[in-house]
């Protein structure tokens, strides 16, 4: 992640920079917590953090970070893997040192160094909630053990695309550290996750209840004035300004219409990438035939162009 972002590609997102320089100023002070960053795909989610990552990196803290991989054939607890490999390649001898010895050895098993990492612990209990429960204290312990040193902020996008083990690990050491110099940072598209049957939604909800949640919305009339006239090195027309966003107007998160169009889409998404299972080659050609646009009048569109040749599918 890297250290620094140029000013222009905050534009517009002053007031959700500044909520999270002051999860960062009390983390490097005090003590940390959990935020929750969310918005649509490309909304400028990892902009805003890795700007404030730049900043705790410059107050003295330890930032490393994860993402998940939407595919099946992501390892479990894989934005984890990531989050550990790091912090081993980051902290200094000795600092790894302490976590290691602090976590009992089972980080290896994580890293896939011995052991297999447990499956993700289910409601009926058993020996498989037991060492679950032990990896998510090892983790957590070794997490505590470097804070100690230096203030600590891990980050970990795309967490709509996570495995249910990583969430309640998260869950897990958001809850344990909440007094430590830990901050923990997710990002993910907060419409992907709405729809009531989807996988994930149960997972999150405790992880929204407890986080300090900062949603991204679409930039302003002045915002984009303000980006385009950095960008093109001359102010824009009005007219320009105001055509600019979806089809007229600024897309807003808490409007209906737009809270039911990205619902769409994420049920639209979700079918795809069951149907890349099931019957990959219809897949590809729904993703080729599937276009999206926007129209003056209407805002967003959604076609279907299958092309000309007659096609028969066996299912």
């Amino acid at each position: 992640m890297p250290i620094d972002v140029a000013a222009h590609e905050l534009i517009g997102r002053e007031h959700p920079a500044a909520l999270l320089r002051a999860e960062i100023t009390r983390v490097i002070g005090s003590h940390g917590g959990l935020v929750l960053v969310t918005g649509e795909a490309g909304i400028g989610k990892t902009t805003l953090v890795t700007s404030a990552a730049g900043e705790a990196r410059r107050l003295g803290a330890l930032v490393v970070g994860g993402a998940c991989w939407d595919s099946d054939g992501a390892p479990g607890y894989w934005p984890w893997v990531q989050v550990i490999r790091a912090l081993r390649r980051a902290a200094e001898p000795e600092e790894w040192a302490a976590a290691e010895q602090a976590a009992g050895g089972s980080l290896a098993a994580l890293l896939g160094e011995a052991h297999p990492a447990p499956e993700s612990p289910q409601a009926d209990g058993g020996p498989a909630v037991a060492d679950a429960f032990r990896l998510f204290d090892a983790v957590t312990s070794a997490l505590v053990t470097l804070s100690q040193r230096r203030p600590l902020v891990i980050v970990l996008e795309d967490l709509h695309a996570s495995d249910a083990a990583s969430l309640r690990l998260l869950e897990f050491a958001a809850r344990q550290t909440w007094f430590e110099r830990l901050l923990l940072i997710g990002t993910y598209r907060d419409a992907e996750v709405e729809p009531v049957d989807h996988p994930l939604r149960d997972l999150l909800s405790p992880l929204v209840a407890k986080a300090t949640t900062i949603t991204l919305n679409g930039l302003d009339e002045a915002g984009v004035g303000a980006l385009m006239t950095l960008t093109a090195g001359q102010a824009p027309p009005s007219e320009l300004r105001a055509a600019a966003g979806l089809g007229g107007r600024t897309r807003r998160l808490g409007d209906e219409a737009e809270r039911a169009r990205k619902t769409v889409t994420a049920r639209i998404r979700d079918a795809l990438r069951k149907l890349d299972r099931a019957h990959p080659e219809l897949a590809a050609h729904l993703r080729a035939a599937v276009s999206t646009g926007s129209t003056g009048s209407t805002g967003s569109t959604c076609r279907y162009r299958p092309g000309d040749a007659p096609i028969t599918w066996r299912l």
